[in-house]
């Protein structure tokens, strides 16, 4: 029955393809505008090789207002292509060029303001002119008289068929419960996609696709330092633990939070306190909480399912609307060049981000979910499944079913004759975070800045934005991982040791595969323009008030299909700025003009959206993160995730975002109406492990 529903749900999603409707090509390549005017070369007035960037804002459309701040007027802005002119065409050119332009200033270090952002100045604009042909973009651009100066630039227009890799390598995931084919599969239909549609042959095609994938996808991803790191980093912390298991400090920790815990349920609560206290970064929290607490978890019965789900839904969350996390900087990053289109400044983008925090209601009613039902030990779908499984039988994982991490490593005891001492471990963790923590600080100059600078909110973020990345996540898991060892030396193991981390790092082989196939089937999707024909397609399907909600699920689906939620905010936030703003200008909500009510529920709508299709996709790596901490079966983990995912995005929209917008409800009463929805379904539908079965 199970796999009937997920090959079905496989033909519903190849199906939904054909029904999206082609975009103009004009819109699509207005969408790769930002990205040139910021990354593009062009010949400057020698013939040199310029950044575009820098010809623009070059031109004598621009003048100089003061130190590090300009002005530049926009003209006559024309996007043409084989379908002739479209006036939406043209107006989403001028918005990405202010995107790019703006973008582009910021990099420069100069505050421009922009005139003629809704339409032309009469006279000394910059006029731009964009023609999408089959495999390049021309960008023509000139002041007044002056012969306009043109730059070709390689593109491919985005189709349907973009949606085919990511599609199918989640569909098959589902049908299979084999992520490892399925993603290879994906990465493979993508690389046969970019040399199909630059016209070689179909054998061509294949054989050319098959040879790109490891030349060009996983090659990349081989050499790409914070890949790197994030390996060192997931390497290390679990070796770190396949030590600290043989020289009896896991084992303590465990008797101590056995001792304050004591039974299931309020272990249950003490992980999610646990992930609730690593606030910082979303990988630390997925693998520190999940690795440490799976023994204290298998010892109990609970379904390795549980812990996933537990720590996946803690770690993102709470990172997503922690004001001192690595995340925070990222986040106001993406929107924040865009402000000036809604009257403010740059400098805003922190205000803003805050004014966004009540209305993160997905984050929030996460959150409040795995409290309920942690507290409740309620619970329902697939998850109640495998709970009763792991209670009933002690099958920690379901028959069959493919732990991330093997019996290798998850079977490992202390060694013969040790001694149990907690701080063995507690040690070690502790400089693990303590380490990272100074790592970030010292990256991100905080001991070189003012202390008044550094206590303040935008100190904290530009450190933490600054210092964050995996570099510190490596140095302070490999800090723990020799402290671990020290200790085992002083506990008179030798041979252990080593014999332990060969363990944990041979059981967990599977696992970097299938990590490194979501790296690469991210990348494939960018190079074949899934995330930008979903903009395109989807982004027009909004009236002003429906927006947040259209927002957050065409979010949640480009998240989904990518598997990175944040390249999902990094390429919808810039958009949304001006969107909102302008449409909510022409309606009122409470007797005054909604255009910032409307901009600061949108923006909170792409960040809440982009995290709930991060956790229901198969081919995002914190999901696989999670799967590798709790050692659950990958896709088991997805399954028993995403009915709970599931339920906070529909209470998310009910009580969160459709009543605030049409109705001004207040977030505060919203979040009150969806923590009772949440607490009154799982008390309907939910059920207790132990509890006897309906058989009615």
């Amino acid at each position: 029955m199970t796999r009937a529903v997920s090959g079905l749900f496989l033909v519903l999603l190849l199906a939904g393809v054909f029904v999206l409707r082609e975009p103009p090509r004009a819109r699509l390549a207005s969408l790769s505008v930002p990205e040139i005017v910021a990354k593009g070369e062009a010949s400057g007035p020698a013939g040199e090789i310029v950044p575009l960037r820098t010809l623009l804002l070059g031109s004598a459309a621009y003048q100089a207002t003061g130190p590090n701040e300009g002005r530049l007027a926009l003209g006559e802005v024309r996007a043409l292509a084989d379908e002739g002119r479209d006036p939406r065409a043209d107006a989403a050119l001028r918005q990405a060029l202010a995107r790019g332009l703006r973008e582009a200033a910021g990099k420069e270090g100069l505050a421009l303001a922009l005139l003629g952002e809704e339409s032309a100045v009469e006279s000394g604009g910059l006029d731009v002119e964009l023609r999408a042909e089959e495999s390049l973009l021309h960008l023509a651009w000139s002041v007044g008289e002056v012969p306009p100066a043109e730059h070709a630039y390689p593109w491919k227009a985005p189709s349907k068929r973009s949606l085919l890799p990511p599609l199918l390598a989640i569909g098959l995931a589902l049908l299979l419960r084999r992520p490892v084919p399925a993603l290879f599969l994906g990465v493979l239909a993508a690389a046969f996609l970019l040399r199909f549609e630059a016209g070689e042959g179909l054998v061509a095609s294949t054989g050319g696709g098959f040879v790109d994938l490891f030349s060009t996808f996983l090659r990349e991803q081989l050499v790409d330092s914070e890949r790197q790191y994030i390996i060192v980093f997931v390497i290390a912390m679990l070796a770190m633990v396949g030590v600290v298991t043989r020289n009896g400090g896991l084992r303590g920790i465990m008797d101590l939070v056995a001792r304050l815990a004591g039974g299931a349920r309020k272990t249950q609560i003490a992980a999610y306190l646990m992930g609730l206290a690593v606030f910082f970064d979303d990988y630390a929290n997925t693998i520190l909480v999940g690795s440490t607490m799976r023994p204290l978890f298998d010892k109990l019965h609970i379904a390795r399912e549980k812990l996933a789900y537990i720590v996946d839904s803690t770690a993102a969350p709470v990172a997503g609307i922690s004001i001192f996390s690595t995340w925070i900087a990222f986040e106001v990053s993406t929107f924040s060049a865009q402000l000036p289109l809604a009257g403010l400044t740059p400098a805003d983008g922190y205000a803003v981000f805050l004014d966004t925090l009540p209305y993160r209601f997905y984050c929030i009613f996460s959150l409040v979910l795995v409290a309920v039902v942690v507290i409740s030990g309620r619970d329902f779908g697939p998850m109640l499944t495998a709970e009763r499984r792991a209670r009933a039988t002690g099958a920690l994982v379901r028959p069959g079913g493919e732990p991330m991490v093997s019996d290798i490593a998850t079977t490992m005891r202390p060694a013969e004759g040790v001694t149990i001492r907690a701080h063995r471990a507690l040690i070690p963790l502790g400089a693990f975070i303590v380490v990272t923590l100074f790592e970030i600080a010292r990256r991100g100059s905080a001991f070189d800045m003012p202390l008044e600078r550094l206590l303040s909110l935008e100190g904290i973020t530009s450190v933490l934005f600054d210092g964050s990345g995996s570099k510190p996540l490596a140095i302070g898991s490999s800090t723990g991982l020799g402290l671990a060892v020290l200790f085992s030396l002083a506990a008179g193991l030798r041979g252990e040791i080593w014999d332990a981390a060969w363990r944990t790092l041979r059981a967990t082989g599977v696992a970097l595969v299938i990590l490194y196939l979501a790296w690469m089937l991210g990348a494939a999707c960018g190079e074949v323009g899934t995330a930008r024909f979903l903009t395109a397609a989807l982004g027009d399907m909004a009236a002003p008030m429906t927006l947040p909600a259209v927002l957050f699920v065409l979010s949640g689906a480009v998240a989904f299909a990518t598997g990175s939620s944040w390249g999902t905010m990094s390429i919808l936030l810039p958009l949304v700025v001006g969107l909102s703003f302008s449409l909510g200008q022409g309606v009122e909500v409470g007797g005054e003009p909604a255009g910032h009510f409307l901009m600061v529920l949108s923006i909170g709508a792409v960040l809440e959206g982009s995290i709930f299709g991060d956790h229901c996709s198969p081919i995002s790596d914190t999901t696989v993160l999670s799967s590798v901490a709790a050692a659950s079966d990958h896709i088991d983990h997805v399954r028993t995730q995403a009915p709970y995912a599931l339920l906070a995005m529909g209470v998310a929209m009910i009580a969160g975002y459709l009543p605030c917008a049409f109705l001004g409800l207040s977030p505060w009463i919203a979040m009150l109406c969806g923590s009772a929805l949440l607490i009154g379904f799982l008390r309907l539908v939910g059920r207790r492990a132990g509890e006897p079965q309906d058989t009615t």
